[in-house]
């Protein structure tokens, strides 16, 4: 390996382990250097939960600082954070919509989006401080916590329907009390 991580090609490098460690996702990868530290942004839509990519991405970078670090000089560039940014892609809204609204007992169409819901059963197992909340802030929390697969399921609204795999919703049993 070099003597510099090179901000670009980790994060080349980043991108294309992500894209293997999670199949079907496109990750985009962004290097952001400031005198000697790096930052690499990744962003994607949909896929794996933020806490997942996490311990995939610096588990990677951990391991590339630690490649070059008795070879680099004092004053070489290091990567020292990763910035992590996932979008919700309509349908996922969508579908995540469904499923709180069948949770709360309200119409999916035209949710009241201000009013204060007691906290969904999807949700009973998250770390929600809160009893109460609106849709809007379950529907964060929702897919938050819900890991997606590099395909979309259509039209789910609840029964016996299998979601997407690795989701709270896929494994909602284990999160009951």
């Amino acid at each position: 390996m070099k003597d510099h991580l090179w901000p670009t090609e980790v994060s080349e490098r980043l991108s294309e382990h992500l894209a293997g460690a999670f199949t079907g996702v496109d990750f985009r990868t962004a290097p952001l250097e400031v005198y000697d530290v790096a930052t690499i942004d990744v962003a994607w839509t949909n896929g794996p939960a933020l806490h997942e990519v996490d311990l995939v991405a610096l588990e990677f970078i951990l391991r590339a600082n630690l490649d070059t670090w008795g070879t680099s000089k004092a004053s070489g560039v290091r990567i020292d954070r990763i910035s992590k940014r996932r979008t919700m892609s309509p349908s996922a809204e969508d579908m995540l919509m469904k499923v709180l609204a069948a949770d709360l007992g309200v119409g999916a169409d035209d949710p009241d989006i201000e009013r204060l819901y007691a906290l969904p059963p999807v949700l009973a197992g998250c770390r929600f401080g809160a009893d109460k909340g609106t849709i809007l802030e379950f529907l964060d929390l929702l897919f938050e916590s819900t890991s997606f697969t590099g395909e979309e399921a259509d039209g789910y609204v609840g029964g016996q329907e299998p979601l997407l795999c690795r989701c709270t919703l896929c494994v909602k049993p284990a999160f009951s009390v």
